[in-house]
């Protein structure tokens, strides 16, 4: 029983052509006319195999495979299927037709599975769209975490906010039903494409989730004074040098977390950006990623980060200033996303037997398998992401053969977990 590439990379380039960019990448965004089109495509798909078909009050497409239990938990496997702006054809939407497939094989097969089995196709992964802190949309409304303050106040680039994008979508969100009780689901499955380089540079064929990083994002403001590059030395109020004397003491900082943590940060606007002018303002980007769930336990990152902001202000005179970008009823940073480790050793001897190299991984971006593994047991299967890693843009690229071997190990997890 194995799964049949020619069909994945149908259901691919299909879901390729609908797209806002033609000739500029892949560009499918939430609740919009390619959402649709694609949902309508997926829908086409499920009917083949006899799934029964329905969508929760976040627009999130299910398509349902009874088992024999009665009332038991489901195994659901899946991804998203939208996309980031002038993307590439395979974040997200190799997962999901992944998924897809396996179902088809299953079906094909007459496999009888105890559990029931679900297929989830997501339309709202990508934080783009609307901006940060508002992605992986329908995994946190079904786990009850998403908020109506965010659908009402936040945008995309058509200035509607995910209220109204819903609404002109044909969809009156209902977050009470979107919600599922975590202990209706058994496992929560997700291939994707790694985003990174690892697996290519190592020739490894197939990624096995330990966990995801958690993060933690916020922006940081120095306001000096601009004056001449005549201006004395004693005189300035310069926020750049202000900037800088934090960046040195942050990153020191975070090095005493050793292994536990990380952080930097990683971009600067300057104003004004001349040789000739003392810089008066400073806009700095940080981001934080943890590996232990101690870290975020026994720390207070918002006092540590306040703490340094207040010694550029005593030490050099400037106001300085802190924002969070954070998820609504989520910490900041967030722990880390822990995977279930029996089913990654379940996957190790898959891959053996398959004959497939495979490691354990814990790099990572965000997925909905973050905001699932705090609810359910959850599992990633990550496949090479090729041209150096790169995603999000038209040079993605992960090799039809290592989607395969990918969707394969997921096929004979879906068997054993599905099984009593």
């Amino acid at each position: 029983m194995k799964v049949d590439v020619s069909r994945i990379q149908k259901d691919i380039e299909t879901l390729a052509t609908f797209n806002e960019t033609p000739g500029c990448g892949v560009t499918r965004s939430s609740y919009t006319k390619e959402d649709k089109m694609a949902k309508e495509y997926l829908i086409s798909e499920m009917q083949k195999i006899g799934l029964t078909i329905y969508e929760d009050g976040m627009s999130t497409l299910f398509g349902r495979r009874e088992g024999k239990l009665k009332d038991a938990p489901c195994v659901m496997l899946g991804s998203h299927y939208d996309t980031v702006y002038h993307a590439g054809a395979f974040d997200g939407v190799a997962g999901s037709v992944s998924a897809l497939e396996v179902m088809r094989v299953l079906h094909e097969n007459n496999f009888e599975n105890d559990y029931p089995l679900e297929l989830i196709l997501m339309n709202a992964e990508e934080g783009f769209t609307f901006g940060p802190s508002t992605g992986v949309t329908n995994s946190r409304a079904m786990m009850g975490t998403l908020t109506y303050h965010e659908l009402e106040t936040r945008t995309n680039r058509f200035g509607q906010t995910k209220l109204e994008a819903l609404r002109a979508y044909g969809v009156e969100p209902d977050l009470e039903k979107a919600k599922r009780d975590p202990k209706t689901i058994k496992n929560f499955l997700e291939l994707h494409v790694e985003q990174g380089p690892v697996l290519d540079r190592e020739n490894i064929e197939v990624g096995l989730i330990k966990y995801l990083a958690g993060i933690g994002r916020y922006t940081i403001k120095f306001h000096g004074k601009t004056a001449d590059s005549t201006e004395l030395m004693s005189k300035r109020k310069d926020a750049l040098v202000g900037a800088a004397y934090f960046i040195e003491k942050f990153n020191a900082v975070m090095r005493t977390f050793g292994d536990d943590a990380t952080g930097m940060v990683g971009q600067l606007n300057i104003v004004p950006n001349s040789n000739q002018f003392v810089p008066e303002y400073v806009e700095g980007k940080i981001e934080i990623r943890t590996f232990t769930k101690e870290v975020v336990d026994n720390n207070d990152f918002n006092t540590i980060i306040t703490d340094l902001l207040n010694e550029v202000t005593e030490k050099y005179g400037i106001q300085t200033e802190l924002e969070e970008i954070r998820r609504v009823n989520y910490p900041n940073p967030t722990g880390p996303s822990i995977m279930n480790y029996e089913n990654v050793e379940k996957m190790e001897k898959i891959c053996d037997e398959l004959g497939y190299s495979h490691k354990q991984m814990n790099q990572g971006t965000g997925h909905d398998s973050m905001i699932m593994a705090d609810f359910v047991d959850t599992n990633m299967i990550y496949v090479p992401s090729r041209n150096g890693g790169v995603s999000h843009c038209p040079e993605e690229w992960t090799e039809y053969t290592d989607i395969e071997k990918g969707a394969n190990v997921l096929l004979e997890l879906v068997k054993d977990l599905s099984t009593k």
